[in-house]
């Protein structure tokens, strides 16, 4: 017995003997370690003075507490209380009182490298515990991610005041962050000032998915932030249901007499949809000779063994391309990039035929062909889509501009139905009428092209009249109350004579010199604004700089004394989205959010992480960062 307690002890007998060496402590030491195996065992420190102290053997074998932060020692009182140590946290320690009373610091505004400030600087749980929170929505990380055993020692190294949470409250931090982003939103949809793009809902629809049923669950998100009566434009892709939601909306809104136009500008199909569709009618075409391509990528990514035959020839003749992809079929914009990336290893492609017996699906020098013009044509609509599927910049006025010229590929069909997108196109000063009248020549007959020339016109005056009438109405407003005179209220009034005509007439009666100066305001106003329309089309376009981003928000504000009725009509209608990618991509975003290990997340969870990594990347000045790997294509790296 005695010997097995000594072998246990070793450790703790070596660590004494650099202060005690004697034998004889060594033995009572072992002495002591066996009887402690039938004492009660020690009770867990709970005091918060033990996060800053460590038990420490002094050279008389006693047990003292040791502070971590600057070294200094402690005893401990007879009765076990940790008074002592609590005392120097809070006024002896030197160190934890430059934390506690605060320290400079270089402060580095984000996004500005070059610019920096010095100031006074605390350590906060509070403030930490809200970055925390915005990082978990934004980075889409677990909630336990404050769990992390690695996490808590970062955390700690960098401030020994840290405080670690679990992930119930981690939860409720980012449900707390996203209810003061959603108040932020909110005042900012009272006054928006200029082009934003946020995801308010992101909501479960629960079945039928009927088009009453998806209107009623829309309008609902809509009312809870009181903007049910101010939505401009619907952009919708091609489902019949849509169709039905639009008609809801458009009732619900021409009773208000809240729709532009009588509605013409409302309904927007998603140009994207559309450039879809006729691309996937362009690929039929060529269906047999894509069905070869994508069998060739899957025959050479079937066995680690071709893959690497595939590599070798593809260095032997010095192709910078290291991987090939795979589409998804239901997506023209992959299969286009899997054409296109294919075409590159045509030489490498019929030299793996020659050496692997079993490839038979080799396209022919004629196939190749079809797929290089396949190609040199795909790549216009990619190019277009990638340009009209932006959210940050306006996009009614780029889809006309871009592919108008491509009249095989356009349907006239799906220009009859956008009206936004050809005043959008007018809106744009380096376009105005021009575009429209040669964009019409190209795509329609000569008569045609003049009567649809002709509504366009006739669209943009009616709908100028509007915001016409409304700045009268608004100028009426303005100058009504504010600009009133009480009668009798003057030096010479007396106070009988004011009792009298505010008790027959009001307190709100006008003067004549009153009623004249509003007269001449309005008519001022309204002779004033009727040229706007006409001066702006018939002074010449704006010739940019070539290759210089044109903002044609920016442009408007810049003129807003100049045309104050037009800018506001034309920020309006630059501001409606022509595709629904933008709104689209927060599925993808859910994809990642509710994981295979995280299905369990309720609706409002999946909503608040959502939204709030949306709002929040915004706040930050922060881009959603695009995946390295699209999610319609499946990457075949070569070795």
């Amino acid at each position: 017995m005695e010997n097995d307690a000594n072998v246990v002890n070793i450790e703790e007998e070596a660590n004494e003997a650099v202060h005690d060496a004697t034998a004889g402590v060594e033995q009572a030491n072992g002495a002591n370690n066996e009887s402690e195996a039938f004492t009660r065992k020690k009770r867990k420190q709970t005091s918060r003075a033990w996060e800053h102290f460590r038990e420490v053997s002094s050279n008389g074998g006693t047990t003292i507490n040791e502070c971590i932060h600057c070294g200094e020692k402690v005893k401990k009182c007879k009765e076990g209380t940790t008074t002592p140590m609590n005392r120097h946290i809070d006024f002896n320690c030197p160190k934890l009182k430059v934390v506690q009373k605060g320290q400079l610091k270089l402060k580095i505004p984000l996004g500005k490298s070059d610019s920096a400030t010095v100031q006074n600087w605390k350590f906060e749980n509070a403030k930490i515990r809200e970055l925390i929170s915005h990082m978990i929505m934004i980075h889409e990380l677990p909630f336990n991610f404050v769990e992390y055993d690695l996490f808590n020692v970062v955390m700690k190294e960098a401030n020994p005041v840290f405080t670690k949470i679990s992930r119930t409250t981690a939860k409720q931090d980012c449900v707390s962050s996203y209810q003061i982003g959603r108040r932020r939103i909110q005042k900012l949809l009272k006054a928006v000032n200029r082009l934003h793009k946020y995801i308010l809902n992101f909501v479960d629809v629960p079945p039928p998915y009927t088009g009453v049923h998806i209107y009623d669950c829309l309008f609902k998100c809509l009312k809870e932030w009181n903007i049910e009566t101010k939505v401009a434009s619907l952009t919708v892709d091609n489902a019949r249901t849509n169709d039905v939601v639009v008609k809801k909306f458009m009732e619900n809104l021409n009773i208000q007499n809240k729709l532009a136009i009588d509605g013409q500008l409302f309904h927007v199909r998603c140009c994207a949809h559309i450039l879809n569709l006729l691309g996937q009618d362009g690929l039929l075409e060529i269906k047999d000779i894509i069905h070869n391509v994508r069998e060739s990528i899957k025959h050479v990514s079937a066995s680690l063994g071709r893959l690497h035959q595939f590599s070798e020839l593809s260095k032997q003749l010095l192709m910078s391309k290291k991987h090939l992809i795979l589409d998804v079929s239901t997506r023209w914009n992959a299969t286009y990039a899997m054409l296109s990336t294919t075409l590159e290893f045509k030489k490498v492609f019929v030299n793996y035929a020659d050496r692997e017996p079993t490839y038979n699906t080799l396209p022919n020098d004629d196939d190749w062909k079809k797929v290089e013009d396949e190609c040199s044509f795909l790549a216009l609509f990619n190019a277009a889509t990638e340009l009209i599927s932006g959210s940050e910049y306006p996009t009614s006025n780029l889809f006309l501009s871009e592919l108008f010229w491509i009249k095989e590929a356009l349907d006239v069909v799906a220009l009859n139905d956008d009206e936004c997108m050809k005043v959008g196109a007018v809106m744009d000063p380096r376009y105005k009428m021009e575009l429209v009248d040669l964009a019409f020549k190209t795509i329609y007959s000569e008569e045609k092209a003049k009567v649809e020339n002709t509504l366009v016109q006739t669209n943009l005056e009616d709908l100028f009249k509007e915001y016409v009438e409304a700045f009268k109405e608004q100028v009426v407003e303005d100058m009504g109350s504010p600009r009133n005179v009480n009668v009798g209220n003057g030096p010479s009034g007396s106070g009988s004579g004011s009792r009298f005509m505010s008790s027959r007439f009001g307190n709100g009666i006008k003067t004549g010199s009153a009623k004249f100066a509003q007269h001449i305001r309005t008519a001022d106003c309204a002779e004033s604004v009727k040229l706007e329309l006409t001066t702006y089309l018939e002074e010449g376009v704006y010739i940019s700089e070539p290759g210089v981003y044109f903002d044609a928000l920016g442009w408007w504000k810049a003129n807003k004394l100049k045309y104050r009725i037009l800018s506001k009509m034309a920020d309006e209608v630059l501001a409606i989205p022509v595709t629904t990618i933008a709104s689209e991509s927060a599925f993808s975003a859910s994809g990642r959010v509710i994981d295979p290990h995280r299905s369990c997340l309720g609706t409002k969870t999946v909503d608040m992480l959502i939204c709030g990594a949306d709002g929040y990347r915004h706040y930050y000045g922060l881009e959603k960062k695009k995946a390295k790997e699209n999610d319609d294509v499946v990457r075949v790296e070569l070795t």
